[in-house]
């Protein structure tokens, strides 16, 4: 499955260990947002890694499952896109 994962974490550090851990998991589309392809069994393994990381307290992590339906196509684009490479 195909997820958008987000993320607002406030230390640096922390900040940069999540993003390094999820580019080696999917796509960085955004400065906080990864294209994550995974089952959900490797979506859990991502987020125990993730977890001993962040503070509970103010920081979060957010996987959006997106559906076939919703990859279709995209409904608007403003600014300049990335070309998409073809699945392999």
């Amino acid at each position: 499955m195909m997820y958008l994962i987000t993320y607002d974490i406030s230390n640096d550090k922390t900040r940069t260990k999540v993003a390094d851990i999820l580019e080696k998991f999917g796509k960085r589309v955004q400065f906080s947002c990864f294209e994550v392809e995974c089952t959900e069994k490797e979506l859990s393994e991502l987020f125990k890694r993730i977890d001993k990381l962040i503070n509970k307290q103010t920081d979060h992590v957010i996987a959006y499952p997106l559906t076939k339906n919703s990859l279709k196509g995209e409904t608007a684009i403003c600014g300049k896109r990335e070309e998409k490479t073809p699945p392999m």
